[in-house]
């Protein structure tokens, strides 16, 4: 085992282990970032404390500056993690997107994805096209885009396989040489938050921000809410969001965390929609949930823990699926919960 240190916006310990990946990076409650810890008696490596979102809440910009690398030998592997696969069905076809954080090996200069390969159970499945020069280290980076395959296709028909299902190897270039990363499943071992969600959406322009929940206790009372951001292009500002939701629930079991519920329903929200924008990010809808009670359950919205240590299992991440309107009609989508967190009843 060798022990290496990583920055980015926080130091962070990365434990690697020959043929085993891996990793934990535990989301701050209320907030897109993450804090890591190592549990105890394993050798997962730490991702680092960066946020799964852009400055508007959501991916990352699908625009790179374009760039040509030049040729050389040298060739290596990446880093990579805090994948979404989001399969977008807009007028009739559907594509799939991908996002995450990649950091080849060495890479200088001109950084280029060419291609993705897919992998189910080992087995190649087909390859998505790379996006040429993207923004290196950024966690809401589009990395590919592509028809969605198939299989990709049948996991929005239901609720099974939507953590870790696939490997990735991400192909390109960089001046002076090649890279492959393995990623996900191909990575050949475990990691918290999962290195890849699949998300589903259908009429809206992009995947949801990560979305942030709070449970507030009071006098034997609850209160829950929970915030995420839509970016849009013009005339598609969402309206209205509907007050049930859907929730599938994930949780580091093999970290010793306990199991999520199987996935369910949840009625009786009301929704705050307003507009905002960044500069140079473009518009956004700004949506918060809220609901009396308790409708998610202890297991995935736990109370934090104050002084974490090595053998503290890390929170659960679930998909919230939401219905509505936009300006464009009816829409679907599904927002990714990294951070939901209660206060103790006084």
């Amino acid at each position: 085992m060798t022990i290496s240190l990583r920055t980015t916006t926080a130091l962070t310990l990365t434990l690697l282990a020959s043929g085993c990946g891996g990793g934990m990076d535990t989301p701050d409650a209320a907030s897109p970032t993450n804090d890591a810890f190592v549990p105890e008696g394993t050798d997962a490596a730490i991702g680092d404390d960066a946020s799964t979102t852009s400055d508007a809440g959501a991916p990352g910009s699908d625009a790179a500056m374009a760039c040509t690398p030049s040729g050389g030998p040298a060739s290596g592997g990446g880093y990579c993690d805090l994948f979404e696969l989001a399969v977008m069905t807009n007028g009739g076809s559907t594509e799939a997107r991908l996002y995450g954080r990649l950091e080849p090996d060495g890479a200088t200069g001109c950084v280029v994805v060419d291609e993705v390969e897919v992998l189910e159970g080992g087995t190649s499945i087909g390859t998505l096209a790379g996006v040429g020069s993207f923004d290196v280290g950024n966690p809401g980076a589009l990395v590919a885009r592509g028809p969605a395959l198939p299989s990709m296709i049948s996991r929005c028909a239901g609720d099974d396989e939507r953590f870790d299902v696939y490997g990735l190897l991400v192909r390109g270039r960089y001046d002076g040489g090649t890279f492959e990363a393995r990623c996900a499943n191909a990575e050949g071992g475990s990691r918290w938050p999962p290195a890849l969600h699949i998300t589903c959406h259908e009429n809206v322009d992009a995947p949801p921000g990560a979305g942030n929940g709070m449970v507030m206790g009071f006098m034997g009372t609850s209160f829950t809410s929970l915030y995420t951001t839509m970016p849009h292009g013009p005339g598609a500002a969402i309206t209205g969001v509907d007050g049930t939701v859907h929730v599938i629930g994930h949780s580091a079991s093999s970290f010793g965390a306990p199991m999520a519920p199987a996935p369910f329903d949840a009625m009786g929200f009301m929704a705050s929609v307003g507009e905002s924008g960044t500069p140079g990010g473009g518009p956004y809808s700004s949506i918060t949930l809220s609901s009396p009670g308790d409708p998610f359950g202890a297991v995935l919205c736990p109370t934090p823990v104050t002084m974490p240590g090595p053998g503290t299992p890390p929170p659960p991440v679930f998909l919230l699926g939401i219905t509505g309107t936009s300006e464009r009609g009816p829409f679907s989508s599904e927002v990714y919960v990294n951070a939901c967190y209660r206060t103790a009843s006084p």
